[in-house]
C-alpha cells in the first residue's frame, strides 16, 4: 500500500477538497457527526487545523459490506514502541486475518498519530449485530506465539457511528 494519510473531523457536509475517499459517520448516542477523510499527503491530511490527521497504517478489508455502522477504538498516547510495534503486529497477523472470513465485517483502517503516539482503529460492519460478533471473536482469539498480553491493553475507549455517507 503507498502512504495514505487520514483526517477526522466534524462533517461540513461536503467532502474535503483533494480527499481520495470520505465517508460520514453519526455518532449513536449523539447527533453530531465525523466524516474520516483519505488523502495521498500528510500536508493534505494536515491542512485543517481543527481536524485530526494520523498515518494509515493499514486499511484492510473485511468479509462484509462497507459497513452500516462503525466502532472508533482510541488508543491514547503516548503509546510506547512496544505497544505501539505489539498491537501493529496483532492486527496484521492474528486479528486482520480473522475478520476477513467474519460474516458481517466490514474494512478496518488503523490510523497512528505520530506527533501525540496515539493510534485509532475505525472498524466497520454491516450492523451492531455483526460488529458485536467479530468484537467477541476476537476476544476469544488466542494469542500468537510470543506476544505478550501486557503490550495489548486494548483501546481507552470506544464510540459507535452509523454510517451516513460515503
Amino acid at each position: 500500500m503507498s502512504a495514505m494519510y487520514a483526517r477526522i473531523h466534524k462533517s461540513t457536509g461536503t467532502p474535503p477538497e483533494g480527499a481520495r475517499e470520505a465517508s460520514t459517520y453519526r455518532r449513536l448516542a449523539a447527533n453530531d457527526e465525523l466524516t474520516v477523510s483519505l488523502f495521498d499527503t500528510q500536508d493534505e491530511a494536515a491542512a485543517d487545523p481543527t481536524a485530526e490527521w494520523y498515518e494509515v497504517e493499514s486499511d484492510d478489508p473485511g468479509a462484509g459490506a462497507p459497513g452500516g455502522v462503525a466502532a472508533f477504538l482510541y488508543f491514547d498516547g503516548p503509546v510506547s514502541d512496544a505497544v505501539h510495534q505489539a498491537g501493529g503486529r496483532a492486527h496484521r497477523d492474528r486479528i486482520a486475518p480473522a475478520m476477513r472470513t467474519q460474516p458481517g465485517v466490514g474494512r478496518a483502517l488503523v490510523l497512528w498519530q505520530p506527533q501525540r503516539r496515539s493510534a485509532l482503529v475505525v472498524s466497520t460492519a454491516e450492523s451492531i449485530e455483526s460488529m458485536e460478533a467479530g468484537q467477541r471473536a476476537i476476544a476469544a482469539m488466542e494469542l500468537l506465539p510470543g506476544e505478550d498480553p501486557a503490550l495489548l491493553p486494548g483501546p481507552n475507549r470506544v464510540e459507535l457511528f452509523r454510517a451516513v455517507a460515503s
